[in-house]
């Protein structure tokens, strides 16, 4: 067998990495972030202790990892596209969210959790506020376009809609028709 290349120790490396990320956010999600150890995350990884240590300095940044990948996913379905007719911005962002609401709801819940914990890390606690601002200012770009009055209102109200819906969904799970809600939402406000 020949030794690997650096292509090859990269790949492996990329995957090390991204196992890591994938175990933190289910075990984060599942149990809390205060409740799930290096060694759980490293477990469910299927790495070592010390290879962890290799990747993350800390379990403080390996949360702000995973909250970056799920920040990222919210990110790219909140549109902001000043060529579009800015009803279907709007339509866009609430059917993207929904839909990302209901198929991604480990990353949903883990940010939730996060947003909530007694002991915020700081840094956390600003990149969710940065990411509240940047949806409000999206949609409110979004009303201002088409005219409406109150638009800043307008777009923290439908962000606050958003944010609600992200809790009914994580606490009655099948209960909550996102189909509906999503239908009404756009109606509404397209």
């Amino acid at each position: 067998m020949s030794p690997r290349t650096t292509k090859q120790f990269e790949e492996i490396r990329k995957s090390s990495k991204e196992n890591i990320l994938n175990a933190a956010l289910k075990l984060f999600s599942a149990n809390g972030y205060a409740e799930t150890s290096i060694r759980k995350i490293a477990r469910e990884a299927k790495v070592s202790d010390g290879l962890f240590y290799n990747y993350f300095k800390s379990k403080e940044e390996l949360a702000l990892g995973v909250l970056k990948g799920a920040f990222t996913s919210i990110d790219e379905v909140i549109a902001d596209n000043d060529s579009k007719d800015p009803s279907e911005n709007i339509r866009a962002s609430i059917t993207s969210f929904i839909d990302l609401l209901d198929k991604e709801r480990e990353k949903i819940r883990l940010l939730a959790q996060m947003g909530l914990h007694k002991q915020k890390i700081e840094l956390i606690n600003k990149i969710t506020v940065a990411k509240y601002e940047q949806s409000v200012a999206r949609f409110e770009k979004s009303f201002q376009r088409l005219g409406v009055k109150n638009s800043l209102t307008e777009a923290q109200f439908i962000v606050a809609i958003l944010d609600g819906l992200v809790f009914e969904t994580l606490l009655m799970d099948k209960a909550v028709n996102l189909e509906e809600m999503k239908n009404n939402l756009i109606q509404k406000y397209c």
